[in-house]
C-alpha cells in the first residue's frame, strides 16, 4: 500500500482493514479501483447537488440524476449517470459495469426516477447486458 493511499483511507476514516463483501470500506473493492472509488465519493456529491440546483443547466445536458431501489434493502440510492434520450426513452451505457453494483438492481426491471435537465420524471428500467459485453440500462419514462 503507498503512503498516498494509507493516508486516504485513514482521512476518509475507512483504514478498518478487510471486511465482507457488502462493507463500505475500500478494503472491499476490487484491487485498481480504489482511486476511481476516492473519486467518485468526491465528485458524485458535488455533481448531484448542482443537477438538483438552478445550476443544472451546466451539466444537464450530458448528465442526469437517477434514483433506484434496493431489491434486497429497499434504500433509495441517488446518484449521476451518463445519458442519451430521445423522447420518453433513455439510455445509460454503465462504464465498468464489473464495478458498479446500482445496475444489478434493474436487470428484472424496476421503478426509477429520474431528474433530467432539471424536470422529475419517474420510469421503468431495464438493464441489459453482462460485465464482458457492457451494460446499457432502458428506461421508459411515464
Amino acid at each position: 500500500m503507498s503512503s498516498l493511499t494509507g493516508q486516504v483511507r485513514i482521512a476518509a476514516g475507512r483504514d478498518r482493514g478487510a471486511c465482507c463483501s457488502g462493507c463500505d470500506t475500500f478494503a472491499s473493492v476490487p484491487k485498481g479501483h480504489e482511486p476511481f472509488a476516492v473519486f467518485n465519493r468526491t465528485a458524485n456529491p458535488v455533481v448531484r447537488a448542482v443537477l438538483s440546483s438552478p445550476l443544472h443547466p451546466l451539466l444537464s445536458r450530458n448528465l442526469a440524476l437517477i434514483t433506484i431501489t434496493g431489491r434486497r434493502s429497499g434504500r433509495r440510492y441517488t446518484f449521476p449517470v451518463g445519458y442519451h434520450q430521445d423522447g420518453d426513452r433513455v439510455l445509460i451505457n454503465v462504464g465498468w459495469p464489473e464495478r458498479k453494483e446500482w445496475w444489478r438492481n434493474l436487470r428484472d426491471a424496476g421503478q426509477v426516477e429520474m431528474r433530467i435537465r432539471g424536470t422529475r420524471r419517474r420510469g421503468q428500467a431495464l438493464a441489459r447486458g453482462d460485465e464482458r459485453t457492457g451494460v446499457t440500462v432502458e428506461v421508459q419514462l411515464d
